[in-house]
Formats: structure tokens, sequence, C-alpha cells
């Protein structure tokens, strides 16, 4: 094929992104080039996949024959065949395309052609073929006969007679063309009938070319009539690689019959190729055994023949050897002489390079079988390894707990038996028992990983038991289920219907997380191999916690230190002081307190038995976890890291206290622990006027629909409010000073903001005029409300009040007649009356006590960004 038309066919097909034009556009296709647009060009892996597809379609549809079905239900095997047919039903027809040189050995005929070519004092080349006389003429040479004769003998006549004829020449022949035969082939094929095929054809070629042979049709006594006279027999094993093959080649006029099938065995069980072959007379064990292609164990089979008696009955009689004679009929199963057991073997299973069997003879102990500790990958967990074995009077599986690190260290390390298993085990599969899978099964909870089947032996043991054997990964770790509040999503003229989110449930090490953010792991192979093998770790396993790097459960094999146990939790924390170890025994008693010392000999000192739960307690440390935001009008602002118990004034001495600009009553503090309060109070708040509003709606019928939907709306502005989260303190250093009561200590995640000294008073709510006016020492709330176009008619101004720089809030008639002299940067706001609402459809108008509420909101930020 032109490799551009092959370029071209991908290219439109898909198989392939060949780069195109810069234009974008595509290049028309060249002169002879084929599209063939809605197709493709599939790769070879796909065209694997069909053909596998195919062949497993084909099963499912395959039909036995009368053979196959009886030896199937005598054997119960469904997928045995008989040998041989599938064969011939798939080979290719010949195509009569033919390669190579011909043999001195063939038989010449009428209508071969016959090359001849001459070199030497004379030089041409002739071709011939052998006329109906049987002879060849060639150039001036005397005709030689040909037919019936082989190409050799005729090949000598012509050189012998160009050296008689022609001086210095020599003569080369080949043969061309060869002539066509017609072949009958008959019986037991597919389709019989006349053949024309070529004359180098055999028998397989012809049964080929008639579709193959019928599975009632003989392989071994195809008979082959000649014209002349005579019947050739033909076995057909010698071309499946049973015997030799066949050397007999077609002749003109020859009848292929196929006769139908002789006498069958089967032979199954431990060999290559198991099947029903056909019987050529009498036969041995041996030689039907190396039909099926041999035992695949060469030592220690045993051979069971199954034979129907003369009565009908079928009796199973043992091989006396090899040489045993079968008969027409039998089944032979050779039995791999073993039961599926092993003498003499231990193996080295998991975390390991090496993983396999061992002689029991080289190695007798685990310390022998793992090898010295350098060995060992480096991540592997050498605290925990399990040892199965068979225990001897019941055959039950035992499950042994091994110190590998002390088994490889010691000199006197477990012994093995035969069949023993160890299996270690790598840091990742001691996290993934740690993970929060693993802990939610433990825990009742459904299983996240279905496809693991380790977890589903876990949860099936929690389920049946419902012991607290497997405590020990959730004993470390705290266990939150978080409600957020149930809120209002939507309210139409059925009052809609109420949305409850719940987190899902969570579980950590040292602190609280979502189970959503925690990725599970994939299930390990070694748990995917013997799912048995996570429960016994679980319940070996020592619960560690405190000043440690990663807490959790760690299986340990008989004892273990408490210095090995801080090891492989990654170690102490840096900076942990006056350490000591709170010990709780599996068997009960009070809480064990060990003092640790400088040196740490207690911790090598003092011992644990699976089951155990140790934390270290350590001295906590100076620094909070996160630091404190200081900004605005300070000599030094920026990100602080504070000490535990540092106070306000402490921070602000660090931090080279005001500016000249600072204005510390103003001062902004907010703080994380109060911005959550204030929100759950938000939230309580919606919860109540949820449940009023509904109570509301159920006992009038006048209640209009868009009233309902202003309350829906200022329930889902409380519900979704985000809170400042603002502190009311004292930041003035001087105050401070002589106040040391107002000091407010500091926590993580506290941001303080010192604004500039503002020289305005804000006047907002149901004023003429809202806006900023300028601040003018003593003049009263009043006569600022007087410069803000006084009061409108519809405003309460029983409830006005002030809100002051440092976020505290004064009722104006409680400051006295001229309502009280406020300090710069301070909010008057003048509420609306909403007493005459009561008058009319009071859910119609919530909408814009919600808009005054918003601009009274709005108030404060504006204060705390100013």
């Amino acid at each position: 094929m032109d490799p551009s038309l092959l370029r071209n066919l991908q290219t439109q097909l898909g198989a392939s992104e060949l780069p195109q034009a810069d234009s974008g556009v595509q290049q028309p296709l060249s002169t002879g080039e084929v599209s063939l647009p809605g197709s493709r060009i599939d790769t070879l892996e796909e065209q694997e996949v069909r053909r596998a597809e195919a062949r497993r379609q084909l099963r499912d549809i395959y039909m036995p024959s009368e053979v196959e079905q009886d030896y199937r239900r005598r054997l119960g095997d469904k997928q045995l065949r008989q040998f041989g047919y599938d064969f011939f039903q798939s080979a290719p027809p010949p195509t009569g395309t033919r390669a190579g040189a011909i043999s001195d050995e063939y038989v010449l005929g009428i209508g071969d052609q016959i090359q001849v070519s001459f070199r030497g004092a004379t030089n041409r080349t002739q071709t011939v073929r052998v006329d109906r006389d049987g002879k060849i003429v060639v150039g001036d040479l005397r005709p030689i006969p040909a037919a019936g004769r082989s190409l050799g003998s005729v090949r000598n006549d012509l050189a012998a007679e160009t050296k008689r004829t022609l001086l210095a020449t020599d003569v080369y022949v080949s043969v061309g063309e060869v002539r066509a035969v017609s072949v009958f082939v008959g019986g037991e094929v597919e389709r019989p009938g006349q053949y024309s095929l070529t004359s180098l054809s055999d028998v397989g070629t012809a049964l080929a070319q008639a579709g193959g042979i019928r599975r009632s049709g003989s392989l071994r006594q195809v008979r082959i009539v000649r014209a002349g006279g005579g019947t050739v027999s033909v076995d057909l094993y010698g071309l499946l690689g049973i015997g030799a093959p066949p050397s007999v080649r077609l002749q003109d006029g020859d009848k292929v019959i196929v006769p139908v099938i002789g006498p069958t065995i089967a032979v199954t069980g431990a060999v290559a190729r198991p099947g029903i072959y056909e019987l050529r007379g009498s036969s041995s064990v041996g030689s039907v055994v190396g039909f099926a292609g041999g035992a695949i164990r060469q030592r220690g089979a045993q051979v069971v023949i199954s034979r129907i008696g003369p009565d009908g009955t079928e009796s199973f009689i043992k091989a006396a050897g090899t040489g045993a004679t079968v008969l027409a009929g039998d089944s032979v199963q050779v039995l791999a002489g073993s039961a599926g057991g092993a003498v003499g073997r231990v193996q080295l299973q998991g975390f390991v390079d090496n993983a396999g069997a061992r002689p029991l003879v080289a190695a007798g102990t685990v310390a022998e079988l793992v090898g010295s500790p350098s060995d060992l990958r480096s991540d592997t967990y050498q605290l925990g390894a399990i040892l199965v074995r068979r225990d001897p009077s019941s055959g039950a599986r035992l499950f042994q707990m091994v110190n590998l690190a002390r088994e490889l260290r010691e000199r006197n390390s477990t012994p093995l038996q035969s069949e023993d298993q160890l299996f270690v085990f790598s840091r990742a599969d001691i996290a993934f028992m740690n993970s929060v899978a693993v802990r939610q099964v433990v825990l009742g909870q459904p299983n996240p990983m279905p496809q693991c089947k380790a977890l589903d032996r876990l949860a099936t043991l929690v389920k049946d038991t419902e012991a607290a054997r497997f405590n020990a990964v959730t004993r470390s770790g705290l266990v939150v289920i978080s409600n957020e509040g149930a809120k209002l999503g939507a309210v139409g003229t059925a009052l809609g219907q109420t949305s409850r989110r719940t987190t899902d449930m969570a579980v950590a090490g040292t602190q609280t997380r979502r189970a959503e953010e925690d990725k599970i792991p994939e299930c390990p192979k070694v748990f995917e191999d013997e799912p048995e093998l996570l429960p016994v770790l679980i319940e070996h396993s020592i619960s560690i916690g405190g000043s440690v790097r990663r807490p959790g459960a760690y299986p340990v094999g008989e004892l273990a230190s408490a210095r090995d146990l801080s090891l492989v939790a990654d170690g102490l924390l840096v900076g942990s002081r006056d350490l000591v170890l709170d010990i709780n025994r599996s068997v009960g008693g009070p809480t064990e307190r060990v003092q640790i010392d400088g040196s740490g000999s207690m911790m090598s000192l003092t011992t644990l038995a699976p089951g155990d739960d140790i934390r270290f307690n350590a001295q906590q440390g100076a620094f909070e976890g996160s630091g404190v935001l200081l900004s605005g009008e300070v000599a030094r602002p920026g990100l602080y890291s504070i000490r535990k118990g540092e106070k306000l004034s402490e921070l602000l001495q660090r931090a080279g206290g005001l500016t000249n600009y600072g204005y510390a009553y103003g001062a902004i503090f907010t703080r994380r622990s109060v911005k959550e309060a204030q929100e759950e109070g938000f939230r309580r708040t919606a919860r109540e006027l949820n449940n009023s509003l509904l109570a509301i709606a159920a006992r009038s019928s006048s209640s209009s629909g868009d009233g309902l939907a202003g309350a829906a709306a200022l329930i889902q502005t409380l519900g979704t409010t985000e809170a400042p989260g603002r502190m009311v303190v004292e930041a003035d250093p001087r105050v401070l000073e002589l106040r040391p009561d107002l000091d407010t200590i500091m926590e993580p995640g506290d941001s303080i903001f010192i604004p500039k000294r503002p020289n305005y008073v804000l006047a907002l709510g149901d004023v003429n005029n809202p806006g900023a006016l300028q601040f003018v020492e003593g003049k009263s709330a009043q006569n600022y409300l007087r410069e803000a176009g006084g009061m409108q008619r519809t405003a309460d101004d029983n409830r006005a009040f002030m809100v002051l720089p440092n976020g505290m809030a004064q009722p104006i008639r409680a400051s006295g007649r001229g309502g009280g002299t406020p300090p710069p940067g301070t909010t008057i706001i003048v509420p609306k009356n909403i007493d005459p609402l009561y008058r009319l459809s009071v859910f119609r108008d919530v909408t814009t006590i919600i808009a005054q509420l918003a601009t009274s909101v709005a108030t404060v930020a504006v204060l705390a960004t100013n």
C-alpha cells in the first residue's frame, strides 16, 4: 500500500492524530487517495479484544457432539472437546501461491511447466511444458521423457543432452507452474465435492478446501482411493503433532474419503491438553497420556481408568503402570498425586523483595527465613509480623504475632514448621489499619470500600461478635458527628420544606477532621490476598497517643518497650518537656504513671503488651498554635507568634506601641470563637423565627404568600449572615497600665486593627439626610441629628441609640437630655417605628424591616473598615 494513502486513511478514520495545516483547514485528498468517513481503524489491542469476545461467544453457543456429551456426563467436565477438529475447520483455503524450490523427488506430470536456462557459450532461457506425450522439447535438444519421472532424473538427462549437443554450456532446471489436479473429497466433511487443486497439494489441503472434518468423522482412518487402483490410509494426527506427518501427495482423480469416527478415549485431569482422542488399534496408558501432552507433574501422578463393563456399568480401576492397556470408551484421569499439600516448605510473603517458598532445611527459623536486618526494605514495619501455621491436631490455621526486630537481633529465633507462612508488613499497611475507613468499620458504620475484602471481613467480625477486640484503632481517636442547624431552604405557597444538613462522621487522631477531606487509601495487596491478617493486626495492637508525631494503633509481637513504640510513631514531638508516661493495661488496674528522666532509660525499661494503651504526656509548649494579626496604626504591624497567656498590652509593647495617629478607643478586636458564637446565635434565631412563622401560618388563614416569602427571606438572611466576631476590649496602653484587670489574654487567630482617629459622626436610619457629620468636641447627639435634617415622622425616637467606636451601644435617651456627647467615630442610629405596621398585613412589609436591619448592620461594617 502506498504510505501516503495509509496515512490519509488513518487521518480520516481517526486512528492517528496528524498535524493539520496552519490555516486550520483540512488538506484535500490527493489523486488516488480514499476517504472512508464514518468508520475508523482499530488498534491491535482493540482487535484482540474483539477476537477474545468472539471466542467467548463461540464457547457459549458451542453445541457438543454426541461423543462429547457422553464423556461430559460421565466425567462432569463441561469443557471437554474432541481433539483436532478445530484445526481443519479454521484452516484457510489454499491460495495456489507457491514459494521456494521444489525438491528433486517431485514427480512431473502432463501440464507441469519447466524453466530451462543455458549459461556459457550459449545463453538463453526457455519455458516448456510437459506435453500430452509426456515429453519436453527444449530448443535443438532431443525430446526427453518427463511424465511420471522425478525432477532430479529429468534434470540429469537434460544435463547429459546439453553436454553432448552444446559446447561449454551448463543447464539449470526448475519447475515454474505446477499442473492442476482434480480431487474428490467425500464422507464426513462439511462440503463434499470435486475440487481443483495443484499437484503439490496433500490431504490436509483438500480437507481444508472442503471446510474441514465433522466431529462425527475420523481423523485417523482417512482413505485416499487412487484413480489407477489402490487405497492409501492416512493418519491425520501426524499433522497435529502426534506421530509422523503423512507424506502422501494427491494425484489427479484421487478420492479423499473420511469415514465415521472410530473408537475414542478421553484423557482428563492434570495433563497439558485434556480432550477426547481417537484410537487406532490397541494402545497403552502411556501413549494416550502422551496424546494429551503428558502429565503436568512429571512424578508422583496417579492414573485412574474409568471403564464401561459389558453390562453397561462404570467402574474405576487404578492403572498398573504406563504400559497398561486401555480399551475403547475408557476415560483416563491423571491425578497429581497430592491433595494440595507440600512437605518441607516455608513461605515468605508481604513487603519483601524476594517473596516465595523456601526449603525448611535452609530456613528453619524466622531469622533464617528473613535474613539479616539489612535485607529488609527501609520502610518495613518490624515490631509486628504474622506467622500463619497449621495446627497438627485439627488442621486449623493459627495466627501468631512475632516481633520481627527481636527475631532478627536476638539469638533465639522462633523455629518454623513445614508449610509455615510469614507475612511482613510495610508502614503503609499499618497506616491503612489506622485509616478513617477502618475506624468507620470498627465503629459499626457502613464499609466505605466495599471492594476491599479485608474490610468486608472486618465488618462481618464487628457485626457478629460486637466485641471490643478492635477498639485499639479508635481509642486514640475522637469521634464527632456534627450537625448544622436546620435551615429553611425555600418557602412557597405551602411553606416549602426544611432542609437539614448533617456532616459525615469524622474520626481524627488528635483533632477533629471532616471525613470527606480524608483521602481513603487503596486496600493493600497483602490484606486482599489474606483478609484475616487485618483483624489479627488490630487486636494485637497498642494504642499510642500524646506527644508523638503519628498517634494511632500499632501492632506488636509479644512485648515492646516504650522507646520502640515512640519510634514507630515517628518519634516524640520536638520540645517535649517533663515527659510522663500514662499506661493503661489491658488486664485492668489503675493507670501507671512513669516519670522519664533526662537519660530516657525508663523508656527502654518500660514494656507494654498487645491491647495496652500508652500516652506520652509532655508539658505544653510555650507558644500558641497560630499567630495574631496586628495591623493599623501601630509602630510595627504584622503577624506575631504569641506565648501562652500573653496579654494585649504585652503584644502592643512588642509592636512598639501606637503611632501618633492611632485611635485606641476605636480598636477593632475580632476573635474566631466569638464569630462562631455569634453565627450560632444567628442560626438559633433563624430556627426560632422559622418555628414561629410555621405556628402563625397554621393558626391564621389570612396570611398572604408575599408575607410568607418576606419572612422566609428574613430567616434566610439570618441563617447565612457572616458575623464579624468583634469583641469590646480596652486597647489603650495607658489605661491597661492602670487597669491590669482589663488586659485581654490573646488567643490564636485573634486580629487587632487600630484605626486612625476619625473626625466625623455617622447619622443613619430614619433621618432626613443620613451621612457623616463633622465631629465637634462637646456637641450632643441631638445636635448631630438636627444637622442630619432631623428625624422623619415614621422614626421611633424612643429607640434611637449610638454605637460607640469601641463597639458598645448606648440608647440616646439614657444619655441625658441632650442625648450625650458622642466621641469621634460614633454611629447614631434611628430605627423606624413599626407599630403602625400592625394595622396592615405584618408579613407583607417584612422586607422593608429587613432593609432597615441591613442598614444597621452595614453601619458596623463601615465603622470597622474606617
